[in-house]
Order: structure tokens, then sequence, then C-alpha cells
């Protein structure tokens, strides 16, 4: 190891391109995810340095998962066993140590560095294999794969286990791998001499400072702290927890792997038609002009005509609906498409430490979502969202949630909140109006919603309650959840 330079790990140079703000002060905020990875390494390790029988170094192993609750102790262990069938004994050498493939470049006249970790060597006396443990659903990246191309020697070999997938292959090294590291470094230094303000994106539901970066403020000004535990709720997650706290929490809080990924024609055209409807409406000064449907027809020449015709149909029946609401397009501007809005609320619950030990404490509840649409309407806050079902009860704290979080971040008196619903009974829009009244009711709302999630204790996936209903035909979980009832 390098002495002295300045090493940033690749996931954080990953994260740093996303969201300056995505590195700094955190909260004890729970990664099931990585607890799942560490008990899962730990048990690797025991057997493979274990010389006894493969039955009993099997058990000694597994002793590993012995503080986990029954669910995630089923997950750790088909996935040990997933490691066993990929990487089976016999075995050359073993070594079990954290192997940094580096790469160093000089930044502004002083060294700076990038490295990506192994688990596990094997070796004997002509090839060296270094083996990087993957318990998620996430592909190595680009930056990790362009490091070892740039820095193996002759005789190694580096290999993925990917166990949720069943793989064990070797690396695929890029044929621009220097192009992409030159890139990771720019980033390095971007964020090192200019750092950036908060960026929302998709990427903020993997954040562990949401909290504390600004884009999410807390409701009453609170400091969070690093010793508060924190917990993200997504829109999606939030709109399911009065249907089923285990569904929510298993999702936001446990990270259980779902019982299906599928997904529908009705779901892509969803997410086709918000894409296009965003690019057509964003910063868009002609929204009503009549040359707009064209622009959109040349939009969609490459795309799939039984995608094309619904998405044209729909964006017709959207701005219908739009201009029978605004009489004079002046008052209406689309500023930004998928922003995230929210805040975050402090309340007392329980918090765990690195040993699996509980505390009452306080944590930081984060509600958050990507607002479609965000502009101004009438010279007030609006938010535009945009729907392909039908109008749901879950519609009202949709807009609650982002009224809220636009007073808060975007500092409005007011907010509009417009739903716009293209669907087999054409374009309405709803639209609803919120000032200092409605925020304080909703603040309420949500102070109870996040005091319930405060309470759900960190280290037991089973601790939340769940809830049968015509729900459950939509849940994640429709194999895992009854086992476990």
């Amino acid at each position: 190891m390098n002495q002295g330079i300045k090493f940033y790990k690749t996931y954080e140079v990953k994260k740093i391109s996303e969201c300056h703000q995505s590195i700094g002060p955190k909260t004890l905020t729970p990664n099931s995810r990585l607890d799942r990875w560490s008990g899962i390494h730990n048990a690797i390790s025991d057997w493979l340095l274990n010389e006894a029988n493969d039955e009993v170094a099997i058990k000694v192993a597994e002793e590993n998962f012995q503080f986990y609750d029954p669910l995630q102790r089923k997950i750790m262990t088909e996935l040990f066993e997933r490691f066993r069938s990929l990487v089976p004994k016999p075995l050359p050498q073993v070594n079990i140590d954290f192997y940094r493939q580096e790469i160093i470049k000089e930044i502004d006249g002083e060294d700076k560095g990038i490295y990506t970790s192994f688990q596990y060597q094997l070796e004997d006396e002509d090839n060296t294999e270094y083996i990087k443990l993957k318990a998620g659903v996430s592909d190595i990246e680009d930056i990790d794969r362009a490091i070892v191309a740039e820095s193996k020697l002759e005789g190694e070999t580096f290999l993925t286990a990917q166990l949720i997938h069943d793989d064990f292959d070797e690396i695929k090294e890029p044929e621009n791998s220097k192009e992409i590291i030159d890139n990771y470094f720019s980033i390095i230094k971007e964020f090192e001499t200019n750092r950036k303000k908060a960026t929302p994106g998709l990427h903020c539901y993997m954040c562990s400072r949401p909290s504390r970066c600004g884009q999410y403020p807390v409701v009453d000004g609170q400091e969070v702290k690093s010793n508060n535990r924190g917990i993200l709720i997504s829109k999606s997650n939030l709109l399911n927890l009065e249907s089923c706290e285990r569904w929510t929490s298993w999702r936001a809080q446990y990270a259980i792997p779902k019982d299906i990924e599928n997904q529908s024609f009705e779901a892509e055209l969803g997410q086709k038609f918000h894409t296009y409807s965003q690019k057509m409406l964003e910063k868009n000064k002609d929204i009503f002009g009549d040359k707009e449907i064209e622009r959109l027809k040349k939009m969609l020449v490459d795309e799939e005509e039984k995608f094309a015709s619904q998405i044209l149909k729909k964006y017709e029946e959207l701005i219908q609906a739009l201009d029978d609401e605004v009489e004079d397009q002046n008052e209406l501007e689309i500023k930004l498409s998928e922003y995230g809005l929210g805040f975050s609320i402090v309340k007392e619950g329980l918090v765990s430490n690195s040993k699996m030990e509980l505390r009452d404490d306080k944590v930081a509840v984060t509600f958050m979502g990507q607002a479609d649409l965000v502009g101004r309407y009438k010279g007030k806050g609006l938010v535009i969202e945009l729907k392909t079902g039908q109008e749901s009860k879950d519609d009202l704290t949709e807009a609650e949630l982002y009224a809220l979080g636009a007073k808060l971040l975007l500092k409005e008196d007011e907010v509009y909140v417009f739903h716009i619903y293209t669907n087999k009974d054409g374009g309405k829009l709803k639209k609803r109006k919120f000032g200092e009244s409605e925020f304080d009711s909703i603040t309420k709302k949500f102070e109870d919603k996040a005091q319930r999630i405060a309470n759900w204790n960190p280290n037991d996936s089973l601790s939340p309650s769940y809830n049968t209903g015509e729900w459950c035909s939509n849940c994640d979980y429709q194999t895992t959840c009854p086992e476990y009832r």
C-alpha cells in the first residue's frame, strides 16, 4: 500500500460522480445488504480455512449467522451454499485478506489513488486468482474492471462470485480502461476543488445521508447527528405503509430480495410515457404550440409501434387536460423533471450499533420521491405528476409529500400539485393547492408515520407487523411473507 496518498474506493468515486454531497458525515443508517455481505464473507472465510470435514466446516461457519433473525439467516445460508457450489473444495492455497488493486495519478502536484478490493486469494506455483464477493444484485462497475485491466500482473486472474445470479466468472476488461480511469480522476479533481450542492436523482434512494445532505430538510430544523439512526422511505414504500408495514420495511429497512422481478407492458409503457413527456415539457415555452405534436412524432420514430401509438395518444390527452386548466401559458413554467423532493422528521426510536446492540435514541426518517415535473403556476410552486393508471386515494399522500417538500426546499409559501391522468377514460387533471394550514396538518400526519417507522427494530426483519388484504396480490413477497407469519 502506498503511504501518504489519499485513496478513494471505487464505489466512493461512483457516488461522487452522482452527487458531491453523497460523501460526508452520515447517520447510523442500517445497511442490511452490507450486514449480510459481512456475515456471508465471515462464513466463507471460516469455511475456506477450516481443514475439518466439510459437514463440520459448514456448521462452524454458519455460526456467523446466529444473531440474525430467521429470515435473514435463511437468505445468508442460501447465499453461502451458492458460494460453495461456485467455488467447491478442494482448493489450492487459500489466503483471506482485502487485496487492493490500485491506480495512482498526480492531480495538481499531489498523488491521488483509486482502488478496488478482492476478498480471497487462491494461489499455486504458476497462477494466482483473486475473487471479489458480490452478494447483492448489482454488477461490478466499469471502474473496477478498468483498474484490474491496468494493474494486473502476468499469471494473475481476477474473478467475481456473484451469488444472487449464481455466476462465477473472470472479470471482463474494458477496451477503454485508460479513458475510464482518467474520467474518474477528473471526478475526484472536481470534487476536491469545486464541491457542489446536492444533485438529486435516483441515486438518492441508495444514499446513506439523505437527512444531512440538504436536499431533504428536517421539518423542525433539528440537527441530525452521526449517532442517530437514519432510514429512507421512498414514495412507493410510503404508499404501501398503510396497507402493510412489513412490505414497506422489507424494502426500505431490511432490503429483503423480492420473490419475483417482473415488468408488465403497462409498467414499461408508463416509464416510456414519463420519459417522452418530460423531454417535451421541461423548459418548454411553447407547450401548447401547433408544432409540438409533430415534434413528439419525430422523437418516437425509432420507438416500437405498440408503445409509440399509446404514448402519442396519452400525450395529446395530457396537453388537453393542461390546456383546460391553464388559461394563459405565461402563468405556467416547467423548470425541472425527475426532481427529488421530500423532507426528514426526527423521532425517538430504536438504534443499533455495529454489535447489534439496541438503544433508545433519535431516528431521522426521510420521506422522498422523484417529482415528474416541477415549476411555477400563477406565481406559486407547482408539482406535476403524470398517471397512466386510475385515480387512487394514495394520490393525496403523494401530493402532500411533494407539497411539503417544495415548501421546505424551494421556500414556497403555497404549492399547487397537478395529477394528470391519461388512462382508458381519457385525460383528466386533478388540482390541489396547499398553504400554511395544510402544511401544519401534513406535518402532523407524517410525524405519526415517522414514529411508527422509528420504532422498527433495525436488527429484526420480522418485527414490523404484517397485514393481509387485497394488496397482497401486488406484493413483492407473495412466497416469503406467508412462510414467516
